[in-house]
């Protein structure tokens, strides 16, 4: 418990003190373990202000944030090819995602994609690229593209079926506003 403690506070004051940048990360001194384990209390830490509506401050996710990138980082530069690395890199592209970080995001899920092409979670990482490049990037036609790559690919996973009603969606947003409005149809003939 110290270990992951000692982990943790060795992130944030890294991470403060601009030690969380990948090019500076050479050697963490840290086991794979380790390092996995204190991506897992932070990203735990990270949740609890993300999806607590009492705790949730965009400023208070940054910092956290940064925690997790520099485990991340290290995990990449001391473990290539740990086996858990792409579920690590592609939760942290979405945790990126979640605080407006593209760069990250994307720099993390298309390490998934470039270095795991063959793992169960590429369909998932290539549907959050996708996403970044829709909410973030506002590259509606970049974010197309990628859904469409992942719905050939994937057609038959459920983020091949999410890509596929979010390209629908780009190219006839009013889709969308359609079942928007008929939901608050529905809801005020149930309140009557």
């Amino acid at each position: 418990m110290k270990k992951i403690l000692f982990s943790i506070a060795s992130a944030v004051l890294l991470s403060s003190c601009g030690g969380s940048d990948s090019s500076s990360v050479e050697s963490s001194g840290m086991s794979e373990k380790d390092l996995i384990a204190g991506f897992e209390g932070v990203r735990t830490q990270f949740k609890t202000v993300f999806e607590n509506p009492n705790e949730y401050d965009q400023a208070k996710l940054k910092p956290i944030n940064d925690s997790l990138v520099f485990f991340v980082d290290a995990l990449i530069a001391d473990y290539p090819r740990s086996a858990s690395l792409p579920e690590v890199l592609c939760r942290a592209g979405v945790t990126s995602l979640n605080v407006k970080n593209g760069t990250k995001a994307l720099q993390y899920l298309n390490y998934v994609i470039d270095s795991f092409p063959d793992h169960q979670i590429v369909p998932q990482s290539m549907y959050f690229i996708g996403r970044t490049k829709e909410v973030l990037l506002e590259d509606l036609e970049g974010a197309k593209e990628s859904y469409k790559a992942l719905y050939r690919k994937y057609p038959n996973t459920v983020w091949g079926s999410n890509a596929r009603a979010s390209v629908e969606l780009i190219m006839k947003p009013s889709i969308l506003e359609e079942s928007l409005m008929s939901d608050e149809v529905e809801d005020s003939t149930e309140t009557k």
